[in-house]
């Protein structure tokens, strides 16, 4: 479940040359605890990275396309158009967006995920300095909580330095933190 909402949590501009950005995305980002994210690709604002046996794909970083492993698939259709963070600034620093997820078998279920730009960060990152966004997202199932974590997330470099994910089981937080990019 912990590896689930990280998932769903996923997700700047460079100062200095050797910086990753857009046109040069670490191959992998390692977390305290285990966790890696291996990146796949990026065409334009998509990003595609697996963890484990799971493959996804996220618009700027942030809003779920799809969920892929054995046997394990995810779409996510949204209502309109899914607005960029600088769309999610213009509107206040809140947005919303439904629409529904279909699993492998067909079966259909109303979704909705919610961003707040918490405020800007800079995070120094060995020679670089990034510009990156302290955001909330939660995550709603059939009108349910799912998921919910604040994230210190790099959008030109689609880089999660930071996750604090609440468990919506025990209501406790687990807090990840990146330790590595290669």
């Amino acid at each position: 479940m912990i590896r689930a909402a990280l998932l769903l949590l996923l997700s700047a501009g460079p100062a200095a040359a050797g910086c990753f950005a857009a046109d040069g995305m670490p191959a992998r980002a390692i977390y305290d605890g285990g966790s890696v994210l291996e990146y796949l690709g990026r065409e334009g604002d998509v990003l595609t990275y697996r963890s484990g046996k799971v493959t996804s794909r996220v618009k700027d970083g942030i809003w779920p396309l799809e969920n892929t492993g054995d046997g394990f698939r995810l779409e996510y259709f949204w209502t309109g158009d899914l607005p960029d963070l600088a769309a999610v600034k213009a509107a206040g620093g809140t947005a919303r967006i439904e629409g529904e997820r279909q699993d492998a078998k067909g079966k259909r279920l109303a979704v909705a995920a919610e961003v707040e730009i918490l405020g800007p960060e800079e995070v120094e990152w060995e020679d670089c300095i990034y510009k990156a966004l302290r955001l909330r997202k939660t995550m709603f199932a059939a009108g349910r909580k799912e998921a919910e974590g604040v994230v210190v997330y790099a959008p030109d470099a689609m880089i999660v330095f930071r996750t604090e994910a609440v468990d919506q089981a025990s209501g406790k937080t687990f807090t990840y933190a990146l330790e590595a990019l290669e």
